[in-house]
């Protein structure tokens, strides 16, 4: 029997001077993050606080040089993790990847600073 599926129970979306194409490229890209990759930070949040309240809001921004900058905000019961990309991706798939990882190495501790330095 295979595990439930773990949902956030806000997502907030935000588009800037980003195609209508491109907005559902990365939408679709955020809902496979959140059904596939990001199921174990999902678990790990759910096992400390079964009713933790779990929100995501992201905004895309494609820039006058044709590049695109994110900001992603992660909330878990008032607990705030922001994932800024303001260098300008000239992929815009590349942000939603790079933020998710962010907080996949912030939540689990792997490969990143906790890990490293205890």
């Amino acid at each position: 029997m295979a595990d439930e599926l773990l949902k956030v129970n806000e997502l907030k979306e935000r588009f800037v001077d980003v195609s209508e194409v491109m907005q559902g490229d990365l939408k679709k890209l955020v809902q496979f993050q959140l059904t596939n990759k990001s199921q174990a930070i999902l678990r790990k949040i759910y096992s400390r606080n079964p009713d933790a309240k779990v929100t995501i809001e992201y905004t895309i921004i494609r820039n006058k040089q044709g590049k695109y900058e994110a900001d992603f905000l992660f909330t878990t019961d008032g607990d705030r993790f922001i994932t800024q990309s303001h260098q300008g991706f000239k992929i815009a798939t590349d942000l939603v990847t790079h933020a998710f990882d962010k907080r996949k190495r912030h939540v689990l501790g792997v490969f990143g600073w906790k890990k490293l330095f205890k």
